[in-house]
Order: C-alpha cells, then structure tokens, then sequence
C-alpha cells in the first residue's frame, strides 16, 4: 500500500474525531446560551457543564475495550455499538426541547451524550492507530488537532444559527447524520486498510493474549516503557498554558471593550487559524522531528503569552489585540498538532485503546486544573498576572522540551 493511499484513512478519521468534537462544543458551549436564554438560572447553568466530567476518566473507560474484544475486527465493533449509543443520544436530546424539559432530564441525557461521547472517540482513534504505520501516526494526531480548531467554529458558532432558524432539534439531527455516515466510512476503512504489521517484540504481542491481562498490568506496562516519564511529564505540562490563555481569551476581548459581534468574528477566525496551523504542520511533518518541533513550538507559546501579557498590560484594543489572539490561536494550533501526534505515536499497537485512553485523561486532567489555577489567579492579580503565570509555566516547558530534544539526539548519534 503506497503512503499516498493513507489519504483517504486520514480524511476519514478527521471526519469521526470531527463529528464527535464539534457535538460536544455545541452541547456545552452552545446550549448553555439557550439556557440562559429561557432563564435558566447560573448555578444551573454552572451544574450543566460538570455532565462533561467523563473525559477526565476516560483511562477507565478505554481499557474495557482492550480487556474484552470481539473475535474479528474488535476496534470497529466498539466504534458500531458505541455510535449507536451515541445516536440514541443525540436523538433524546432532539426529543428533550428546552423549552419544556426539567433541568434533571436535559443534565441526565447530557451525562450520558458525554459519556458515549469520551468512550467512542477511544476505539475510533485505536482503529487509526492500529491501521498506520509509524511515520502516519503523527500526521493522523495533527489533522486530530485541526478538526478539533474547525470543530470549535462549528459547535459553537455555526450550529447556533442552525438553532436560530431551523430549531432545537436540528443541531442534533445533523450531528446524527454526521455519525452515521463516519460509521459507514469506518466500515469501509476496514477493507481497504488491513491492520498495520510492526515488527519489535513488544508491538508483536498476539492480539487475542490481551484478553488475559488485567486493567493494572495494561496500565503498568505503559509507565514501565523506557523513556515514558519524561514523555508524560511533557504530556501534563505542555499544553495546559497555552489551552488556558485561549480559554480565557473572549473574557479579556470583553473586558478590554469589544463587542460580542467583534469577539465573535475573532473566535471563529481564530478557530480557523488554528487549525491551518495544525493542518500546515501535518504537511511538513515527515520533515522536522517531533521533539525538535516540541522545543520549537515551546518557544512560540512562550512568545504568543507574552504579546498578550504585553497587550492587557497596555491595554490595547485595537489591531494590536486582534494580532495577540491571533499569535495565540496559531500557537494552540501547532502544540496540540505535535502533542496529539505523539500520543499515536506513544500508544502501543497491541494496546491502543487503553493507552489513548490513559494518555487523554492526563492530557485533560492537567488542562482542567491549569485552567481553575489560572482563574484564581485572575481573581487575585488581573489579566497580567494571569499571563505572567502561563509564561513562568511555559517557559518551564521549553527546558524541558530542549532537554529532551538534545536526549533524542545523543541517542540518534549513538546509534
């Protein structure tokens, strides 16, 4: 199979990580809008959004589909009953309209979509993993990462002028045409992209003795791998700063004097930004290293928290600011292409499942708790020493990034 062939497998997988991304932007963006808009009070608003805890015990919920598999074709069989139950869900939420459904069945349904949600996007990416050879598997976690950007213009700005003028339903029904249709994708996939053989003794491991180990040898075989701590280090520490001086972006536009119209056009170009940033690396990808480019794109989120700290400390409001949300947007853009490269690259093909799996709950644990420090933080010292944190935070992780780089390159030397 010529590498120009893995096009299509890309393309496919893009549109499932889509699919499943931009549904849930929409759930917990986009409908807490409409619940405010109907007078839904903000402690119910602020309670709505703890239904999308899943993801955090995503590990959990991952290594079930390494523990217990189908006889054939396991990571697509996951994918069919778990997109299922994901349509099930979208078609109760078309069903629970906001303008007569209780605060307790729309927050129960929105557990469940997210549950369905954080457990589905597991098989979907092992099915990737699974199916492209090494030097695939990084491209596949930048183009992750591009969709995720687009995903974010779509859930939540596209979808809500759906609601406007087509209904409640509507957004719902979309997304369940869209997951329909990754589900016949994935079928197809699986004819025309045979399971990747790797050679090693660790990646040659039968398929069917994974049966027999246990949820804590999957996960101790994953820690024990040589060069795994550093590598989980740069997993927690390296994208939480950048991903909490996004987060709080549309509260500084705010507060510095533009309009919602202004701050809406700016997001979603923004989101645009970004994931032509992620997709523009993953063209280059087979090029630069990726621990090269962790340093490099170290050194970039460090320079785009600074135009901003620069920004509120002067208080700039005009094409100034724009371009500091913009230098952040790119920055987003290039550092979760390269980290979400590596968590394909670090999975294990035997175990893939349990191994995204345990790699996203860090990766979503860290984002979460960096991004309640930063809040506190505001709360104390204003927007500067908001930033000023993410600086001191980033720059931590550009020594990182360099020492591991220069690692990487005394043992290529070696050998």
């Amino acid at each position: 199979m010529i590498k120009a062939s893995y096009f299509y497998l890309h393309c496919i997988i893009g549109w499932c990580n889509f699919t499943l991304t931009a549904s849930s932007i929409y759930l917990y963006l986009g409908v807490p809008l409409m619940m405010r808009e109907y007078g839904w009070s903000g402690t119910e608003i602020g309670l709505f959004q703890m239904s999308g805890l899943p993801v955090v015990v995503k590990f959990l919920l991952a290594s079930p589909i390494d523990r217990f598999r189908f006889r054939q074709s396991n990571y697509l069989m996951w994918s069919a009953l778990l997109g299922g139950g994901f349509i099930c869900c979208l078609v109760a939420l078309s069903l629970a309209n906001i303008e007569s459904t209780s605060f307790k069945v729309l927050f129960v349904i929105a557990v469940c979509t997210s549950l369905i949600t954080s457990w589905l996007d597991v098989p979907v990416n092992a099915f990737a993993i699974q199916r492209f050879p090494e030097n695939e598997r990084p491209k596949t976690g930048a183009i992750r990462s591009a969709v995720t950007a687009l995903a974010s213009v779509v859930g939540g700005g596209v979808m809500l002028l759906v609601y406007t003028n087509l209904g409640w339903a509507w957004p719902f029904y979309i997304f369940g045409v869209m997951a329909l249709l990754g589900g016949i994708f994935l079928y197809a996939a699986q004819g025309h992209y045979p399971v990747f053989k790797r050679q090693g003794a660790d990646l040659a491991l039968p398929l069917s003795g994974t049966t027999k180990i246990s949820f804590f040898v999957m996960w101790k075989g994953y820690f024990q791998r040589s060069d795994m701590l550093m590598w989980n280090v740069i997993l927690v520490l390296y994208f939480p700063f950048i991903g909490a001086a996004w987060l709080y972006l549309k509260p500084v536009m705010l507060d510095l004097g533009l309009s919602i119209d202004s701050i809406a056009w700016i997001a979603s170009g923004s989101g645009v930004l970004a994931a032509l940033a992620s997709f523009g690396y993953s063209l280059f990808i087979a090029r630069v290293s990726p621990y090269r480019a962790l340093f490099i794109f170290s050194l970039v989120n460090v320079i785009a928290l600074g135009g901003m700290c620069l920004t509120v400390a002067i208080a700039y409001s005009d094409w100034r600011l724009i371009s500091a949300v913009l230098g952040v947007a790119i920055a987003l853009g290039l550092s979760s292409g390269v980290l979400f490269g590596l968590i394909m690259v670090y999975s294990r093909p035997h175990l893939s499942a349990s191994d995204y799996g345990l790699q996203s709950s860090l990766f979503s644990l860290s984002r979460i708790l960096v991004s309640i420090s930063a809040g506190i933080i505001l709360d104390r010292t204003g927007y500067v020493g908001m930033f000023f944190g993410l600086i001191t935070g980033s720059l931590v992780v550009c020594v990182l990034s360099f020492f591991w780089l220069c690692k990487k390159e005394v043992a290529n030397v070696e050998l």
